[in-house]
């Protein structure tokens, strides 16, 4: 269920301690789907047993739900992800990891789409600055960028990938 401080059309956060803060709460709330556009995954924290927990914990809501990372660079996830890896190799293809194409690796705004509702925006991957939207207008253009970031991504992490 989401927080009704989630829904607020607008919010703004400054510092990283915030936005990792704001990202775990939507995160762990997710029923649907979860997809993230993001240079490394670093800055949210994909190593920490929380987000690998909130992972879990999503894909354990339904046989449908799905989480997609494009990611620009994928190294972090494979070097000091190992849980992450361990979960895409249990639940693949409902967790995917791809790493864009490399047109795309200049692009310097990263996503956070959760149940199609809420976005997290960071305008800039070298700024803490994130927003919390829910304004519909924000909402409906996450998935068009998510969309074609993922299209023409490859896929970073197989299946077959064990981590370290």
């Amino acid at each position: 269920m989401m927080n009704p401080q989630d829904l607020e059309s607008y919010r703004r956060i400054d510092t990283r301690s915030e936005a990792r803060s704001a990202f775990d709460g939507i995160a762990s709330r997710a029923q649907r789907s979860l997809r993230i556009a993001d240079d490394r995954g670093e800055f949210y924290g994909f190593e920490r047993k929380a987000f690998a927990d909130a992972l879990e914990a999503l894909l354990g809501r339904s046989r449908d739900t799905t989480i997609e990372l494009v990611l620009h660079d994928a190294t972090f996830v494979e070097r000091h992800c190992p849980r992450v890896v361990a979960l895409l190799r249990r639940n693949w293809p409902r967790l995917r990891v791809l790493r864009s194409e490399e047109s795309a690796r200049n692009y310097p705004r990263g996503f956070v789409l959760v149940d199609d509702r809420v976005v997290l925006r960071r305008p800039h991957h070298d700024s803490a600055l994130t927003f919390v939207d829910f304004d519909e207008e924000a909402v409906a253009e996450a998935p068009t960028l998510l969309d074609e970031l993922a299209a023409g991504a490859a896929v970073a992490i197989s299946a077959n990938t064990t981590g370290l």
